[in-house]
């Protein structure tokens, strides 16, 4: 029961980062930062007789929120249209209720405040397993087809056919350029609150002393260490090399035993952009 309520507690603060970042930056300036949120903003520029903002967002997702009810069933959906009514409530209340119709008038300052704040927003909710619907929905299907797509990559795919249409529809080559800065700042800051949990750094290690760093290693860091088999080209000889998978607060500790230990060892240093296995994700979670 607390494992639910502590779920829709950060599904609620998610939907009001991403209602903030509409409704007093994107939506203001007239930033279509994608998805049906975007086409909402720009049909309701365009035709200002329709309902809120938040109401069109609301009736536009009815037949998404059919065709994910058909894909991925109650839990998904039920949190999808909690988050998605929560926030279609809090974009048409917040300027209301704060008396606030607009946070700035600078466009590259709203643009990528916004776009941070949407980003983050949604990044939240897909690691919550849920959406605010539109084309998050779209996403989710489309990264179980093709898993080796990034989430933020597959929605700038997608924005872009919105981002054309802001700028047919506004007239403003201009705001389609500064909606294009949203659209990429949301993308990075997405990818960054999905994947930045599941990042780590991956270091190969030839040493001499290889038996006494990896014997350190192990037990003053509390990580998994792995011998590799290895062949010198120059000298002809096998060797051992260390691989390890850590967090990347402890490289700086891994420097140090080397420097202690050979100061002469051959370290080589890359990110692990998602790991699995123990002290890490599990093979078991659900992607996004």
């Amino acid at each position: 029961m607390l494992k639910f309520l502590s779920r829709y507690i950060v599904i609620t603060l998610a939907a009001l980062l991403y209602a903030v970042g509409i409704a007093f930056f994107l939506n203001p300036n007239q930033l279509a930062p994608g998805g049906v949120s975007g086409i909402a903003i720009v049909l309701k520029s365009a035709f200002p007789f329709l309902p809120g903002l938040g109401m069109l967002i609301l009736i536009m997702n009815v037949p998404i929120m059919i065709l994910g009810a058909w894909k991925f069933g109650g839990k998904f959906i039920c949190s999808t249209i909690y988050s998605l009514i929560v926030s279609s409530i809090f974009i048409d209340i917040l300027p209301s209720l704060t008396g606030i119709e607009s946070a700035t008038d600078n466009m590259m300052l709203a643009a990528v405040i916004g776009g941070a704040l949407f980003g983050t927003a949604m990044g939240v909710m897909f690691r919550m397993e849920t959406t605010t619907g539109g084309l998050d929905v779209i996403v989710k299907i489309v990264r179980q087809k093709k898993p080796h797509m990034r989430t933020g990559q597959i929605y700038m795919l997608l924005d872009i056919v919105v981002l054309a249409a802001s700028a047919v529809a506004f007239h403003n080559i201009e705001v389609a350029l500064f909606a294009t800065v949203a659209i990429y700042v949301s993308t990075v800051v997405m990818d960054k609150a999905i994947y930045g949990g599941d990042q780590a750094t991956l270091v190969y290690i030839i040493s001499s002393k290889r038996k006494i760093i990896a014997a350190r290693m192990m037990k003053e860091l509390d990580v998994g260490v792995t011998m590799m088999q290895g062949m010198g080209a120059y000298s002809n000889t096998s060797t051992e090399i260390i691989m390890c998978v850590m967090r990347k607060q402890n490289l700086i500790k891994v420097r140090n035993i080397l420097k202690e230990v050979d100061s002469n060892a051959f370290m080589i240093v890359s990110s692990a952009n998602e790991v699995f296995g123990e002290g890490f994700k599990s093979h078991f979670k659900s992607e996004i």
